[in-house]
């Protein structure tokens, strides 16, 4: 009996033996699954808790771009559509740049020295050189694969600091307007759709500045005279008439020509517009006085900080 009782207790053990093994192993592969469970918890927290970086704006990108190439390089132009700039690298190369992917889609080698670079089209280059001093050329450059092409005989005869200062065409007719500058005198040609060339009378005036209308029936021009800032226009039988004198000009969008008050330092105070009509609107008074240069006009007529892209004008106001 005894005996007997001895083998049961026996089994017994061994049995709550093997369950508590077993019960060991389960719950130990369970603390395990938990404790993964609670880091893998911990993990997704963490990621859900922490701020997501913003993507920079592709507008933002290009300007950085700009500046970059602002700080080293020399004719850096953006196109009109805001895709590519041009710069002129040390080895005297001109590169065309598609600045999103901040690679060049081509360069221009063999050129003289560049006193002017402006874009005519998304795709097309003014390019204006010094052959020699007293002598300069204009060419063109396709931006697909900067072949050249000379758009005139080249300007001989000219002063030794003479220069290319602005270069300026209307996209309806294709005429195209040539300010050749010295520090002290100026030279005005237009090239109409023949390629035949003509001398503007000046005046001796010297002019600053000028902008065509979209018709490429009105020139308007800065001019200085007596170290005052003027601003006036050129019709198409080349008589002049007056914009606005103790003035400056800013730029001319379609048939439209902005210009501005300047003060004593000739800077812009206001901003005024006038139409192919004639009629003249305030636009904008400034928060402060500001460059011309800096000054931008937008396609819908608003008034920018080319600089920093914020609205400088305060106030508009109606049509005087």
């Amino acid at each position: 009996m005894i005996l007997i009782f001895k083998k049961i207790w026996l089994k017994l053990l061994v049995f709550v033996a093997i369950v508590t093994a077993g019960q060991l192993i389960f719950f130990q592969h369970y603390n395990t699954l938990f404790a993964t469970a609670q880091a893998e918890t911990k993990v997704t927290l963490q990621k859900l808790q922490k701020p997501k970086k913003r993507a920079i704006p592709v507008k933002t990108l290009i300007k950085q771009e700009v500046a970059r190439l602002n700080a080293q390089y020399q004719f850096v132009q953006v196109s009109p559509n805001g895709q590519y700039a041009t710069y002129l690298d040390k080895q005297n190369e001109l590169h065309i740049e598609d600045l999103k992917s901040k690679k060049d889609v081509s360069h221009t080698t063999g050129l003289s020295t560049v006193q002017y670079v402006g874009w005519i089209s998304n795709q097309k280059l003014f390019v204006g050189e010094q052959t020699s001093p007293g002598c300069l050329e204009l060419i063109t450059v396709d931006e697909p694969d900067g072949a050249q092409t000379a758009v005139v005989p080249t300007f001989g005869q000219l002063s030794p600091g003479a220069s290319f200062a602005k270069i300026s065409f209307s996209r309806q007719t294709n005429d195209i307007y040539i300010l050749i500058n010295t520090k002290t005198s100026s030279a005005l040609y237009h090239i109409g759709t023949m390629a035949h060339v003509t001398a503007m009378p000046t005046d001796g005036r010297f002019i600053k500045d000028m902008d065509v209308s979209f018709t490429g029936d009105k020139l308007y021009f800065e001019d200085n005279v007596n170290f005052t800032d003027n601003v006036l226009y050129f019709d198409s039988n080349d008589e002049l008439h007056t914009v606005k004198l103790n003035a400056a000009l800013i730029t001319v969008v379609g048939n439209v020509v902005y210009y501005g008050d300047v003060n004593k330092d000739g800077m812009v105070t206001d901003v005024y517009r006038m139409d192919e009509n004639g009629d003249t609107t305030l636009v904008s008074t400034l928060d402060q006085p500001t460059s011309p240069s800096q000054i931008k006009i937008t396609a819908d007529g608003k008034v920018e900080n080319d600089a920093s892209s914020t609205t400088v004008g305060l106030m508009k106001a109606s049509a005087n």
